[in-house]
């Protein structure tokens, strides 16, 4: 019984990345395609990072909305799953069809790209919120390693999307990935039935969310200045030391940094605690993103981005496990729903930072990152000192 339990855990985990995978290159499919699609339907390119934006916006409400649905179905394990497996049909659909509807008119276009956004937020943190509910607690924090890889995996190989995909017909990438999703949710599914319902465990109730409030605060600062960081301004740093033709091969280098550590994450959360771990992680990522601005040669500057994705693999997985944690057991979804939420808002935030739609912060480009991350880091310890110490569950004794 107990291989068949570590059987069914390792294929959980792995369907999850799969689906995280997908889906990352899915978004980034979009994203390289997005300015095409407008141009053919008609619609003016400085609707792009609004259109953008508007997608997280949405995200953010879905991925709530689907962790409270999540919850309110905590004895219908069965009926999340073909919620699930319907959105994802339709999304993998709409996806499919978004380049011909580009050719339809704007109207065709637009609620497609509607319609695909918001069934593709049912990828988002029900599909870890699903298997959550059916895992026992100590297999949920291998859970959130699994998805972060395969999320993290698909960041790394973005940056080469774009060269494989040149004079590709368009709606083959579109159809590549819908169908790809759709079998790795399928898959998901199938290995999580197999499984089956959730084990009976010691009664246990979620912590007070007001309580959470702040590490919600600490995950907006850490997110958003992540994502300027390894978004926005890598590539500016990069340039300072190496031609554009070299940005595809030194883009991913942060998330080697990433991947070194996120197979001992959870080995330095039981000894330290997620919650320490994350704001370890945070610390280090706001000094290596201040570091890179500072070096004066290539090497060193590899050196700190590597760094910098140590840390973030820390920060992420240590917050999103101590979420997974803090919402055990009956409030997962709203918990994880929040915390996807955050993170799609600090997405937006990117975006339009990227976007000169926030020129004041302009001026502050490079210091922004770590400044950001080391205002959330102490946030953290802070809290962390005023929280009893638990490695699985803060806020409990």
């Amino acid at each position: 019984m107990g291989e068949l339990a570590d059987e069914a855990k390792r294929g959980s985990g792995l369907a999850l990345a799969g689906v995280q995978f997908f889906f990352t290159l899915g978004w980034t499919v979009y994203v390289l395609y997005l300015p095409g699609l407008l141009s053919a339907a008609g619609i003016a390119a400085s609707w792009l990072p609004l259109l953008l934006m508007l997608d997280q916006l949405i995200f953010a409400v879905m991925d709530i909305a689907f962790g409270v649905i999540a919850d309110r179905l905590s004895e219908g394990y069965r009926r999340l799953a073909r919620l699930l497996l319907v959105l994802t049909t339709l999304s993998a659909v709409a996806f499919l069809l978004l380049p011909m509807a580009a050719g339809l008119s704007s109207a065709a276009l637009l609620a497609l790209l509607l319609l695909w956004v918001v069934t593709a937020s049912v990828v988002r943190a029900p599909t870890l919120v699903l298997l959550a509910k059916a895992a026992r607690r100590e297999q949920q924090a291998g859970l959130v390693l699994w998805y972060a890889g395969g999320m993290a995996l698909a960041a790394a190989l973005s940056p080469f999307l774009g060269l494989w995909l040149k004079g590709v017909d368009v709606r083959l990438p579109f159809a590549l990935s819908a169908l790809t999703l759709l079998v790795a949710v399928l898959v998901l599914l199938r290995v999580s039935d197999l499984r089956g319902v959730p084990v009976e465990e010691p009664a246990q109730r979620p912590i007070s969310f007001v309580a959470y409030l702040p590490l919600l605060l600490v995950l907006t600062l850490a997110v958003l200045g992540f994502q300027i960081h390894a978004s926005v301004n890598a590539s500016s740093l990069y340039l300072a030391h190496a031609t554009r033709e070299m940005l595809p091969w030194l883009m991913p280098l942060l998330w080697l940094g990433f991947f070194a550590v996120l197979p001992v994450a959870g080995k330095f959360f039981e000894r330290v605690g997620t919650l320490p771990g994350a704001t370890a992680g945070i610390l280090l990522t706001a000094i290596a993103s201040y570091a890179t601005t500072a070096v004066d040669s290539l090497e060193m500057l590899i050196l700190f981005q590597v760094l910098a994705g140590a840390g973030w693999a820390l920060a992420f997985a240590g917050l999103m496990e101590n979420a997974s944690a803090a919402g055990s057991r009956g409030a997962e979804g709203v918990f994880m729903g929040s915390f996807f939420a955050v993170t799609a808002l600090g997405t937006f935030f990117r975006i339009g930072f990227a976007s000169q739609l926030l020129p004041a912060w302009q001026s502050v480009q490079f210091a922004l990152p770590a400044a950001l991350l080391l205002a959330a880091g102490l946030i953290a310890a802070v809290y962390a000192l005023k929280t009893p110490k638990s490695p699985s569950a803060p806020g409990r004794e």
